[in-house]
């Protein structure tokens, strides 16, 4: 839970453009070393707990609780990561059931928006009220509050009630959580031995939860490849637990891809009677047939005079659209996200930043079919260090360090760098020019004490989120861009950039000789921008009405603090971003598509943005298709349907490019071949299907 309401409102509604590896650390591992003071007694005796946050390999944080004598628990908790992060008192008291009696936060969340959040149970009722919620219910049974500001120390609190409550409890405000135990485990560190369960919660995100508990019930932690919450002193054991996580992943993942792929027989596959996006015209072909061998297209025609093999598996097409499969230019893998992205007609994606570990697993299942998910492009984070840097395990803070970098990924077969926010500014160029001796493209952040044009310039082949570009006109050099200074000030200020003006222009022109792409996610700084307490923007509502209940919470927390008097400015400035996407369009600046969000469910409104701009729907199909593939070099198998390419292919119920959002309406998906029914993949991570929304 904590990883999912706290982490995942960080790294993905504020951004994995805010967050955007796990290997070898050029910083070196946490080496703690067992402390019995981490569970101990104070003076007064009240009784102690004390946990560590880790993100990646950093230290990041801690959440420290007291427990009084008649039962009060006073957590302190602070996790500060990429620049930001929330600081939080939390008071709470626990019923015999071990649902929560009472709970208070108060302090700052994320983005430094004041907290003060309360929940009650009185007498068969239950009141909850914070910035984003209000409400109340009747109580017929045992219910556990889920606080949208917390500490992962509740994760341990609701795996507990949950096994006094058999496994089954009703959530507050809604939903239903379920447990199921998946296993034992033991860790050892400096000599000092814990058998540990594991426990996975389900109806918190789209995928269960894995919880440690120690012999006892009591929590022990929660650890995966991007977050880890355990006791002091047992830092070591996080290694060996995100290892036995992803053996648990992995026979979820294969039991699932058993069941929801649909292979066809060795005769093959046909798509009959399909209207055919032809992506190299930006035109439909009407009623064609398509037929599919293996991992390949092997015809493509007319009806009428194409020949449907004996045997195959045929797909009616009539009355429906057949798109190449879509592109995900900017995403952060996580263990949902190929459910998520097949769901969606998501058939090739670019992983631009990830524990390497994890995304070269995900890539390996994936490409297997062990595991549901698309085609993987994967780029290799390279950070400096500092106290505002984001934990990344690959980092340089010299020439030996970036070289050692870009070595690591090249032995890995990455397809190119990212070069982040604290990343020593004369360092960049060496690191471009080594990415580029190994025919690696190179994408980034704008690191601090730099400029979009100084990057262009020092060998970027794309500079990544639409707010870099405006921090280029908008940010004089006394703006520390590692921090959330690098969103406010362009929520500020992007309203009223002229884009004819000469430092727009100049940019363009640096951009167009240089050959140098943009990949914008301008989706996430809508929602960033016009994201406020308690309500869901408008733009996003058909979005989150589909999401589990709990992630769809995520979207009351809003987005910046706003100041007095900027609020229609903000809106402003969101609106804004996608006339400039057009700019950069019509002056033949390559775009590439992108969400840097939720996986698939996403990508829709970041295409219709690109439409909202002033950029032709069949165009804004190109870009997320043959266009990214073209600028990526992969245009050889992927984005577009033609005899030889990848099987990859989108069936949707409606005319994208009369109305963009009709991607969204998928009914049929092949990746390499194989078929999957979207519906099925959406129920299997929570999601309700676009033909059940109300």
């Amino acid at each position: 839970m904590q990883r999912h309401l706290a982490v995942r409102t960080a790294l993905l509604a504020l951004l994995a453009a805010i967050v955007d590896c796990r290997a070898p650390a050029a910083t070196g591992q946490v080496s703690p070393t067992p402390s019995a003071t981490s569970f101990g007694t104070a003076a007064d005796g009240a009784r102690q707990l004390k946990y560590a946050v880790v993100s990646l390999t950093r230290p990041s944080g801690h959440s420290h609780t007291t427990i009084a004598a008649d039962g009060t628990r006073t957590t302190d908790y602070v996790y500060h990561e990429n620049g930001r992060g929330p600081e939080l008192t939390l008071t709470y008291r626990l019923q015999p059931d071990g649902t929560l009696a009472s709970y208070q936060a108060r302090g700052r969340d994320e983005m430094g928006i004041a907290v003060d959040e309360q929940f009650a149970v009185e007498p068969g009722r239950a009141r909850w009220q914070s910035s984003s919620e209000r409400g109340e219910t009747a109580l017929t049974g045992a219910a556990f509050y889920l606080p949208l500001n917390t500490s992962c120390e509740v994760d341990g609190l609701l795996a507990r009630a949950l096994e006094k409550a058999n496994g089954k409890l009703s959530l507050l405000p809604a939903g239903e959580a379920r447990l199921e135990s998946t296993g034992e485990f033991k860790v050892t560190v400096s000599g000092t031995q814990r058998h540990l369960r594991s426990v996975s919660i389900s109806g918190l995100d789209f995928v269960p939860s894995l919880v440690w508990l120690d012999d006892d019930g009591s929590y022990f932690g929660t650890v995966d490849s991007w977050f880890a919450c355990v006791p002091e002193g047992w830092e070591g054991a996080i290694d060996p637990l995100i290892a036995e996580g992803k053996r648990l992943n992995t026979v979820r993942d294969a039991a699932l891809a058993q069941q929801l792929a649909q292979r066809p027989p060795a005769a093959g596959l046909a798509i009959a009677h399909a209207r055919v996006f032809d992506a190299a015209g930006k035109k439909w072909l009407d009623d064609q047939t398509v037929v599919v061998r293996g991992d390949r297209i092997v015809a493509l025609g007319p009806s009428a005079k194409t020949t449907i093999p004996a045997g195959a598996l045929v797909i009616d097409a009539k009355g429906k659209s057949l798109l190449p499969g879509l592109w995900d230019a900017h995403v952060h893998l996580s263990q949902a996200d190929g459910l998520l992205d097949i769901a969606s007609g998501v058939t090739t994606v670019r992983d631009v930043g990830n524990d390497p570990d994890l995304a070269d697993d995900l890539k390996r299942r994936f490409d297997s079919g062990e595991a549901v998910g698309p085609h993987v492009l994967r780029y290799g984070v390279v950070e400096g260090r500092g106290p505002d840097a984001a934990s990344w395990t690959i980092t340089a803070m010299n020439e030996t360090e970036a070289r050692a970098a870009v070595d690591f990924y090249v032995k890995r077969g990455y397809d190119g760098i990212k070069i982040y926010n604290s990343t020593p500014v004369a360092l960049v160029p060496l690191i471009a020019q080594l990415a580029h001796d190994h025919q690696m493209r190179v994408d980034g952040h704008v690191p601090f004490g730099m400029r979009a044009e100084d990057c262009v310039r020092a060998g970027y082949d794309e500079v990544t989120h639409i707010n870099m570009v405006y921090l280029n006109f908008l940010a004089g050099p006394e703006v520390d861009t590692r921090t959330t200074a690098r969103f406010t000030v362009v929520a500020a200020g992007a309203a009223s950039l002229d884009l004819a003006s000469k430092p727009v222009q100049d940019f363009i022109a640096l951009l167009r000789a240089r050959h140098t792409a943009i990949d914008p996610t301008v989706g996430v700084f809508e929602r960033l921008f016009t994201s406020r307490t308690g309500a869901i923007p408008p733009a996003w509502r058909s979005i989150a009405d589909r999401l589990p209940v709990q992630v769809r919470r995520t979207f009351l927390t809003g987005g910046l603090p706003i100041p007095d008097g900027m609020d229609q400015r903000y809106n402003d400035s969101a609106a804004a971003m996608p006339r400039l996407i057009t700019v950069f369009h019509d002056a033949g600046i390559p775009l590439l598509p992108g969400t840097d969000d939720w996986a698939g469910v996403t990508l829709a409104r970041e295409l219709e943005l690109y439409v909202q701009g002033g950029i032709p729907a069949a165009e804004v199909l190109y870009l997320d298709t043959l266009g990214v593939a073209r600028v990526l070099g992969q245009d050889r198998t992927s984005g577009s349907i033609e005899v030889g390419k990848f099987a990859d292919l989108v069936l949707v119920d409606g005319d994208p490019i009369v109305r963009i959002s009709d991607v969204s309406r998928v009914v049929s998906v092949v990746k390499s071949g194989v078929v999957y029914d979207p519906a099925a993949l959406n129920r299997a991570v929570g999601v309700r299907p676009w033909q059940e929304s109300p």
